[in-house]
C-alpha cells in the first residue's frame, strides 16, 4: 500500500518474505514377501500403483502411479501439511504400519479401517524432501496337497497308487496351535487358502488314517512327490510361506498291511 515519507525520514521497515515452493515427498511401494512391514533385501517394488497426494483438508491435489521399481514422488510443493493415499491393486493387502522402528524402511499406510491405505500427516518445510513415505503390500498364500497309499513303500507318489479320503489335516501356527482343519477329499487332497505370509506346520492326524495304516518313510526322493509327514507325529515341520505363494508339495504317504482293508 501507500507509504508516506516525511522530510528527512529514514523508513527501513518495508520487507518482503518469500516461500520457496520446492518441498516434496515420496518413496516406494514394495511387495512385502514376509508381511512384516519392513523393506528387506530382495523385496521388489510394485509398479502401476495409484498414489494420491492430499492437502491438510483431505482434498486430493495430485495423483501419480509408481514406476517399474515401485517409486513415486510429488515435487514443487508449498511447505505445509499433507497426507498420501495408496490404492492396493486387486489381490493385495497392506502390511503392518510403522513396524521395525526405522521410518525409512517401514510401511506408512494404514492396513485396515476407514483410513486404509492412507498415511499420517506429513509436515513439509521449505526446501524439504521427505523420501520416507512407503507402502508395503502382500498377497495371501496357499498350502496343501495329498494323502496317498504308498503301495511299494518307496516314499514316492507313483502312478496308480490310491488316494486316501477322510483324513483330518490340521494347520498349525508357528507356536503349534491348530488354526484351521480340513479333511482329504475323494482325490486325497486338502487345501488351506487365504493365509498370511509366515511360518506354518501341517499335521496329518494319525487317528483318522484307515485301520492298520502307518505313515511311510518321510523325505525320500524328490520333494514334490515325497511324503513329508513324520512317521511318529504326522507333522511336517515348519513351512515358510511368502507373499502370493501357492505351495502344494506337502503330502503324506501311508502304508497298510492289508491293502484290501477299508476299501484299499
Amino acid at each position: 500500500g501507500l507509504i508516506n515519507l516525511e522530510s528527512g525520514e529514514d523508513d527501513r521497515t518495508w520487507d518482503a518474505g518469500i516461500v520457496l515452493a520446492d518441498a516434496g515427498l515420496g518413496d516406494r511401494v514394495w511387495e512385502d514377501k514376509n508381511a512384516d512391514g519392513v523393506q528387506d533385501m530382495g523385496e521388489d517394488g510394485i509398479g502401476g500403483v495409484t498414489v494420491e497426494l492430499k492437502d491438510a483438508g483431505g482434498n486430493v491435489i495430485a495423483s501419480t502411479t509408481t514406476d517399474g521399481n515401485g517409486n513415486y514422488s510429488f515435487t514443487g510443493l508449498q511447505p505445509g501439511d499433507y497426507s498420501v493415499q495408496f490404492t492396493a491393486p486387486s489381490g493385495y493387502m497392506f502390511s503392518p504400519q510403522d513396524a521395525g522402528g526405522d521410518d525409512a524402511v517401514d510401511s506408512d499406510a494404514a492396513p485396515s479401517g476407514p483410513m486404509q491405505g492412507m498415511t499420517q500427516t506429513v509436515t513439509l518445510e521449505a526446501g524439504e524432501f521427505d523420501g520416507t513415505i512407503d507402502a508395503g503390500l502382500f498377497q495371501k498364500a496357499t498350502l496343501g496337497d495329498r494323502v496317498w497309499v504308498d503301495a511299494n513303500q518307496n516314499g514316492q507318489q507313483d502312478t496308480g497308487e490310491a488316494n486316501v479320503a477322510g483324513v483330518t489335516v490340521n494347520l498349525l501356527d508357528a507356536g503349534g496351535n491348530v488354526i484351521e482343519t480340513d479333511v482329504t477329499d475323494a482325490n486325497g487332497e486338502y487345501l488351506f487358502t487365504d493365509l498370511a505370509p509366515g511360518d506354518y506346520e501341517v499335521e496329518f492326524v494319525a487317528s483318522t488314517l484307515p485301520t492298520g495304516a502307518v505313515f511311510t518313510t518321510a523325505d525320500s526322493g524328490a520333494d514334490g512327490s515325497d511324503s513329508d509327514a513324520d512317521q511318529v507325529t504326522g507333522r511336517t515341520g515348519l513351512i515358510n510361506l511368502e507373499s502370493g505363494e501357492d505351495d502344494r508339495t506337502w503330502d503324506a504317504g501311508i502304508v497298510i498291511d492289508d491293502l484290501k482293508c477299508d476299501g484299499f
